[in-house]
């Protein structure tokens, strides 16, 4: 690991952070681009609009080369919910149209169908089925199925499922797809313009180690025109100045139309910064990196008798680990952790272990030194929640 890059996570002179899976910590690149934006409108009153977009312009263009795919198929969001409700209110729906959805995925993704639409009957199938049977959820595809919604990586177990079989038996079923990446992102290269997913989800603070805010999402080139208008304001239109408010504008032609109003320049800005080092890093190295430390995390916790839950092939998982010790107080474990700057989640009384790129076979050790030491393995319960 280059010192260079590690310096730039002020987070590993205080603590061992392997807690990616839930929020990644901004590297010192990313807080000075968010600084001088701060410190231009607070001199000046003002950062001009076309300098504030030119910070939007570079993030566009890094996400488009983190996904390998077209700026002009990408939009910024509040986060991965609001990407998940535009898609949703984006598309016409029918009476007797069905979606097919992880029973056991995370609520960002399966919320918005029970609340939005509980007229549209719900297909389930579990990541564990799903994992051991991929059909299973082509099976319940059928003519009246109008979307599959799922998680690229469970955000508990860390099973990966193969996104680009699901896409393309979808695309050959005429059914849409909408994925949400957050937790693959950042730690798995993936050429997604060969992917195909309708809709893709995302959010910047987790393994993109970006500002809370910094969401984005890509819709398919050829979807675009047969959306239904959704998310529009007056910033969905083409602005040469603000000089002449009262004409209508046409609305803008790529996926941009769906930022609707001002964005959140500080999160965005932030965003480029912490795309462009990883980008210059290198995602094949980020991933490779990542995978060598889950792999030193898994032999060490099956060493010492943990159960872990994640699929140990490649091609199965990410960057979590997710385990428990067998007649161990689980939350007790984690707060012993966490007390000793081994940060990680708890998350269903099971331990969610998530290193990135600029961690170190050190850390690792550390780590596993902590989890398995005896005397934490047998400590009285902790008030720690679930």
């Amino acid at each position: 690991m280059e010192a260079g890059v590690r310096e730039l996570f002020p987070v590993t002179r205080r603590a061992v952070y392997f807690d990616h899976a839930a929020t990644g910590p901004l590297p010192l690149t990313a807080v000075d681009a968010i600084a001088r934006y701060c410190c231009k409108k607070a001199e000046t009153g003002q950062v001009p609009y076309a300098e504030a977009e030119a910070g939007v312009l570079d993030a566009r263009a890094s996400l488009a080369r983190l996904l390998q795919v077209k700026p002009a198929t990408i939009a910024f969001t509040k986060n991965t919910s609001a990407g998940v409700i535009i898609a949703i209110n984006s598309l016409e729906w029918q009476p007797g149209n069905n979606v097919v959805l992880l029973s056991d995925d995370f609520p960002t993704v399966t919320y918005p169908f029970s609340y939005l639409l509980p007229q549209v009957e719900q297909r389930l199938v579990s990541s564990e089925t799903l994992i051991c049977d991929p059909e299973a959820l082509f099976r319940l595809v059928d003519r009246r199925t109008r979307l599959v919604a799922f998680s690229w990586v469970h955000f508990l177990t860390g099973r990966r499922f193969d996104v680009t079989a699901i896409c393309r038996f979808c695309r050959d079923h005429g059914v849409l797809t909408l994925v949400d990446a957050i937790q693959g992102l950042g730690a798995v290269d993936l050429n997604w313009s060969s992917v195909r997913p309708d809709f893709l989800v995302s959010h910047g603070a987790k393994w993109l180690l970006s500002p809370q805010g910094s969401g984005f999402m890509y819709v398919d080139e050829d979807l675009l025109p047969d959306l239904r208008p959704a998310n529009l304001g007056w910033l969905s239109a083409q602005w040469d100045d603000f000089n002449d408010i009262f004409s209508i504008k046409p609305l803008k032609p790529d996926a941009s139309r769906l930022e609707e109003g001002t964005k959140n320049y500080l999160a965005i800005w932030g965003l480029a910064e912490s795309l462009r080092l990883l980008l210059d890093f290198g995602i094949v190295n980020v991933e490779a990196r990542v995978r060598r430390l889950v792999g030193l995390l898994r032999s060490g916790l099956e060493s010492a008798g943990f159960e872990i839950v994640t699929p140990a092939e490649p091609e199965k998982s990410a960057g979590i680990i997710t385990c428990h010790k067998p007649g161990a107080r689980t939350a007790s474990l984690h707060a012993r952790l966490n007390s000793a700057g081994m940060m990680c989640s708890l998350r269903e009384n099971m331990l969610r272990i998530a290193p990135h790129f600029y961690n170190t076979e050190d850390e690792v050790r550390q780590f596993l030194a902590r989890a398995t030491d005896p005397a934490a393995l047998t400590a009285p319960p902790s008030s720690g929640k679930t």
